[in-house]
């Protein structure tokens, strides 16, 4: 089972000397201790997430910084730019990193993010999907038609050349089983979490997507999902618990108007009530939050249930200091879950 670092800090900047000092020193224990990847995310216009506008950015930084770790965006809301700057940015961080990008691609969900581009909030959905193939046809060298400053229509390609011959693509997918089904239908890897789900709904979107992936000419068992988990590994489970409550539920309280504005469920909720009922919900069964015993039986279980990859949030307001003490833990989880024998639940007619 493989496993990575994913990023969402939220953050109003009051040391800009330290604001990203967390995200270059868990990188780097990453890199040198056989994580996977580190994703990074897209945000605008909210503190919450607003310390990534651009992942490409924060990879560029990183592939400076580090040698094997995949650098991936997690994830590249595609309605917000034009395919040709999404390959032209990430190319260039294939390059500087010698190969190391993959990207998941969102269709965003908060209007005031569409400030950018307000047209397309209404058909963001059709838009990612149908960016898919000008984004792979351009890694691939292809060239696409665009219109130009004189209103002729001419065929544009995209420059620097990328290293990698073909990019990994991941589909951010929530809990709607219809998404699970395009990234099934297109080929596409799965970024998901627990945030609208729980572990048995997990389950059963991923053997959804597996056997959509198999309808579809895909190999049913190829397909990676990755799930993004809040992570705060410890001794025992006390000491998580007094850790991460504080911080946790103020990370909780800092997203509450966005979450009301675009989800039913929240309206006319009290934010506190909530974040407090999230609290728990996420420390018992939404995120890895306990000893290395306690997350390693959570992971595996995870693993039964079709999970192939974990994305560690490790950024949601613990002192930096105590979330970089807290990673040789998460390493060794990691390292017993590898080291046990793992086995799936389910069987295919791949297997």
């Amino acid at each position: 089972m493989d496993f990575s670092l994913l990023y969402f800090a939220n953050r109003e900047v009051t040391d800009t000397a330290q604001e990203y000092e967390l995200l270059v020193k868990s990188a780097e224990f990453a890199d040198s201790h056989d994580f996977t990847a580190v994703w990074l995310p897209e945000r605008h216009f909210h503190s919450f997430g607003g310390a990534y506008p651009n992942p490409a950015l924060a990879a560029a930084v990183l592939a400076a910084r580090t040698q094997r770790i995949r650098l991936r965006a997690g994830s590249v809301v595609v309605p917000l730019h034009d395919p040709l700057s999404v390959v032209e940015d990430w190319s260039f961080v294939d390059n500087i990193s010698e190969g190391r990008v993959d990207i998941a691609l969102a269709s965003g969900w908060h209007p005031n993010d569409f400030v950018l581009a307000p047209d397309r909030y209404a058909v963001r959905r059709e838009f990612t999907f149908g960016a898919v193939n000008e984004i792979t046809d351009l890694w691939a060298g292809k060239k696409i038609w665009r219109r130009n400053g004189k209103g002729e229509e001419v065929e544009t390609t995209t420059f620097p050349r990328p290293v990698q011959a073909e990019l990994g693509l991941w589909l951010t997918c929530s809990r709607s089983p219809e998404t699970f089904d395009e990234a099934g239908a297109r080929g596409l890897n799965v970024l998901t979490a627990l945030m609208f789900q729980g572990t048995d709904k997990l389950a059963e979107n991923i053997e959804r997507y597996r056997t959509v992936r198999e309808q579809h000419g895909h190999d049913p068992a190829a397909g990676k999902v990755t799930l993004m988990l809040h992570t705060f590994v410890s001794e025992n489970d006390n000491a998580v618990r007094a850790a991460v409550r504080g911080p946790f539920t103020e990370y909780l309280l800092s997203s509450s108007d966005l979450w009301k504005a675009q989800y039913l469920d929240f309206q006319g909720s009290d934010p506190k009530t909530t974040a407090k009922w999230a609290f728990e919900r996420y420390f018992h069964r939404a995120a890895l939050f306990g000893s290395v015993d306690r997350c390693t039986s959570f992971a595996r279980e995870l693993h039964a249930a079709g999970v192939d990859e974990i994305a560690s949030l490790i950024d949601f307001g613990v002192e930096h200091s105590a979330v970089l003490t807290m990673l040789p833990h998460l390493d060794e989880v990691r390292r017993k879950l590898n080291g046990s024998g793992l086995q799936r639940g389910r069987v295919t007619s791949a297997s």
